[in-house]
Parts: structure tokens; C-alpha cells; sequence
């Protein structure tokens, strides 16, 4: 009689490819009625009318967390897509200036998305994450606010957080978009050729390893 053997968690920076895979497939299929959504609401001549594309992805208004899966999808996508790959090096410039108005925690904290290029965001086919794409005008979920989350949104959010229970247990942590690529793309940030000036900045020096002054 054939056993089976229990699914293995995700750990650390790799995981058993059986088990990413399967966790990705039900990421997407708890993904796919939001891009149901979207596609509907974007045929909408009201939706979103008058308002800077990508605006909430800024540090003025975006705080977005995702979880332990999500990134993992994200890192996948840039693993997988030649195109991506190739803008990684862009992204981690953007994810070191991130990184550097952030504290290490899970908390809500404001931050320019280092997926956002030229007003569009990168993954948003593949890897987009749950509360970003859930985030819509409020005419379609609260009409006394501005912007607000769907219905399916919070549908989904509860299956994601189930997901993540499944494959991480019960202590992975929500954390800001920058806190966690910096987790999945960790080999990629250190060895990240650096270049003088931003190696100079680290260790307070200026040109040829001197000193500046404190002002």
C-alpha cells in the first residue's frame, strides 16, 4: 500500500520545488477572480477617471504588505520571465533606496514600490500582489470613502492568509512590499556590485576613503 507523505513547509530562501509549485497554482487561483475584477471595472469610462495611474503606489499613499507567498511569487516571476530578469538590477537599486526609510517590522510603513516603472507595475500579470490589485475607487465598495478594498478582496485576503498558514505555519508576518523582496532577493542584493560612491556613503567616507564632516 502506497504512502503518502505530508507536503513539506516553504523554509528559509528555497524550498522543495513540489511544494513552491503547488503553493503558487493556489495563489493564482485565489488571485484569478481579482483580475476577473479588474478586467471588468477597467471597461468602466468612470473608473478611476480623473486620477494618476499608479499614484498609490507612491510613498504618499502606499503601504501596501503582502505575505511570505506573495513574495515568493514575485521572485519566481523575475526568476522565470528573461524580460523581468533583466530589469532586476533596476528593481534592487530602487529596493536599496526603499529599504533605507524602513524599520525591520511588520508594520504599516509609507514606501515608493520598487515594482513601479515608468507609471506601470512590473508583475502585474504574473506575481501582482492580493492587496494591490483588490484596491480600487470606493464607488464599487463604499461610496461614503475615496478608495477602499472589494469584497472579493477581502475574500481573498483570508484565503491568502490561509494559504500562507498552510505552507508557513502560524508565524510569517505581513510586511511591507521592500521588507520582503529584500528577503527573496537577499543573494541578489549582496551581490549587487556596488559602486564607489554608494560603497563611500556606507562608512560616512567621501572620494579616496577621507571622512566628511558631520554637519
Amino acid at each position: 500500500r502506497r504512502l503518502i507523505m505530508p507536503r513539506k513547509k516553504l523554509t528559509g530562501n528555497s524550498g522543495n520545488r513540489y511544494v513552491e509549485d503547488a503553493s503558487m497554482k493556489e495563489l493564482d487561483q485565489i488571485r484569478a477572480p481579482l483580475y476577473r475584477e479588474l478586467e471588468k471595472l477597467s471597461k468602466d469610462s468612470s473608473y478611476q477617471r480623473g486620477k494618476e495611474s499608479h499614484l498609490c503606489c507612491t510613498r504618499k499613499y502606499n503601504q501596501m504588505r503582502i505575505s511570505p507567498v506573495e513574495a515568493r511569487s514575485i521572485a519566481r516571476a523575475f526568476r522565470k520571465d528573461p524580460r523581468l530578469r533583466g530589469r532586476l538590477p533596476a528593481v534592487l537599486e530602487r529596493l536599496e533606496k526603499a529599504l533605507e526609510g524602513l524599520s525591520d517590522n511588520g508594520e504599516r510603513q509609507s514606501f515608493d514600490c520598487p515594482l513601479l516603472e515608468n507609471s506601470k507595475c512590473m508583475v502585474h500579470g504574473v506575481a501582482k500582489p492580493i492587496g494591490c490589485l483588490a484596491w480600487h475607487p470606493r464607488q464599487y465598495s463604499d461610496p461614503e470613502g475615496e478608495y477602499g478594498f472589494t469584497p472579493r478582496g477581502w475574500t481573498a485576503f483570508a484565503a491568502r492568509d490561509r494559504l500562507n498558514d498552510k505552507y508557513h505555519g502560524g508565524d510569517w508576518k505581513l510586511r511591507v512590499i521592500p521588507l520582503w523582496l529584500k528577503r527573496v532577493f537577499s543573494r541578489d542584493l549582496k551581490h549587487r556590485p556596488k559602486s564607489a560612491d554608494s560603497a563611500n556613503q556606507g562608512d560616512g567616507t567621501g572620494p579616496g576613503g577621507r571622512r566628511r564632516r558631520r554637519r
